[in-house]
């Protein structure tokens, strides 16, 4: 009850103080805007660098504080903790005429309050890059690499924070993870496109029983446009071939049409659907159908709206199994006032490892408030709920956060 109470006052400690320094900041904002964006600017302009059109700049500065009631994702014998987070991005960014050059890179320092056992430092790379060697055809790279102990739920996305615990195993663990992926398309005629893709993905666990993995998944797609603003066909193949240290191997070959149709200009399904030829880790093979589907809605520029389904069988980094699931998610983010923004998203996903006859359950909700105090410095306050529900008596969990952080943008 102590710690309760500790914890507790704490929160409105810090709740307090972020009220306090926002008020002072947004008066600064309101009343003397020009003169703090001119300080921030000129002071980024000496941290700033061009070389040869290469623009070299801090991209952010952030600070948040984080309560978490279940720092090591068990269902027994729970930890709480407070986190404080330290982060900086840098970034180098190109635009040119016909090619786009982008790297940025994020680093921060995770400390506990009372488990330092478990301080960490998270790294976060994205390179993208962009070439049309004519109107007709182009190339698209993209690379991400990750490095962190447990999902943040700061994250965002379709990768966020509910797929990254979704096929998961329980626990932290230092965990890398490089994803790569090149497109190449050729507009073959007015209406017609070619794709050529491929992608890659390495997994690396530091310290944990889990052993590594690398997937390799060449592709070929055509897409076919009946009209701009209404619909476009397209037909996907794609070979994905996964293998992990212990030699256990799996491949699938996955063929199927899909479609984006425009119902207005702001609301638009997508979908797709076909067949998964598949060679287990166990040397089984299966055929099993695949579906995808998605709703988006932009209702207005300060307001849209998506949800998700996708059920099929696949991959997981984290067994040497076919996970066959399904998942279904719903967001919805609006601007509620000049400075202030809202997003609210849920998630429900239910799998099963197809060999071991693991089960597990997925259910999360996450909510967030953002302020912009100035042009350049956000708050943000999020809470997260997750519960995550199993076949095995001993695994699952059930997990609270409450994130209180600023960053400032640059």
């Amino acid at each position: 009850m102590n710690n309760l109470v500790r914890c507790l006052k704490t929160i409105s400690t810090a709740c307090l103080g972020v009220v306090i320094f926002t008020a002072a900041l947004s008066s600064a904002y309101a009343f003397d805007n020009d003169r703090l964006d001119l300080t921030i600017t000129r002071f980024l302009d000496s941290l700033s660098y061009n070389y040869k059109g290469f623009d070299i700049k801090i991209t952010k500065v952030s600070i948040g504080e984080t309560f978490d009631d279940n720092i090591t994702f068990t269902k027994e014998n729970k930890q709480k903790d407070f986190i404080t987070d330290l982060g900086l991005g840098l970034g180098v960014k190109y635009a040119g005429k016909t090619r786009t050059f982008e790297l940025t890179g994020d680093i921060s320092n995770q400390t506990f309050a009372k488990n330092d056992t478990f301080n960490n430092i998270t790294q976060h790379i994205n390179l993208n890059f962009k070439n049309e060697f004519s109107k007709r055809d182009r190339i698209s790279l993209n690379n991400i690499f990750t490095h962190f102990e447990a999902p943040s739920s700061t994250d965002e996305g379709d990768e966020g924070y509910f797929s990254q615990q979704f096929g998961r195993t329980a626990g932290r663990f230092e965990f890398f993870q490089n994803k790569f992926n090149i497109d190449y398309s050729n507009d073959v005629a007015k209406q017609l496109s070619l794709v050529v893709k491929y992608a890659n993905e390495i997994n690396v666990f530091s310290g944990a029983s889990t052993p590594n993995s690398i997937l390799n998944k060449p592709g070929l797609g055509l897409s076919y446009l009946f009209s701009p603003t209404a619909t476009i066909f397209s037909l996907l193949y794609e070979f994905t071939n996964v293998q992990f240290e212990t030699e256990e191997d799996a491949t699938i070959n996955t063929i199927g049409p899909g479609i984006r149709q425009y119902i207005t200009k702001k609301f638009y399904f997508d979908g797709s659907t076909g067949v998964d030829f598949i060679d287990s880790f166990d040397d089984e093979n299966l055929t099993k159908p695949f579906v995808q589907a998605s709703l988006t809605y932009i209702i207005e520029e300060k307001t849209s709206a998506r949800f998700s389904f996708n059920k099929k069988y696949g991959t997981s980094p984290y067994f040497a199994e076919i996970f066959n699931n399904w998942r279904t998610s719903a967001s919805l983010t609006r601007q509620m006032l000049e400075r202030l923004g809202c997003s609210l998203s849920v998630f429900y996903g239910e799998g099963e490892f197809i060999s071991s006859t693991f089960k597990q359950k997925l259910v999360g909700a996450n909510s967030s408030l953002k302020y912009d105090i100035s042009r350049n410095l956000k708050g943000n306050l999020t809470y997260t709920y997750s519960q995550f529900d199993s076949n095995v008596e001993t695994v699952g969990y059930s997990k609270n956060t409450l994130f209180l952080g600023l960053v400032a943008e640059f």
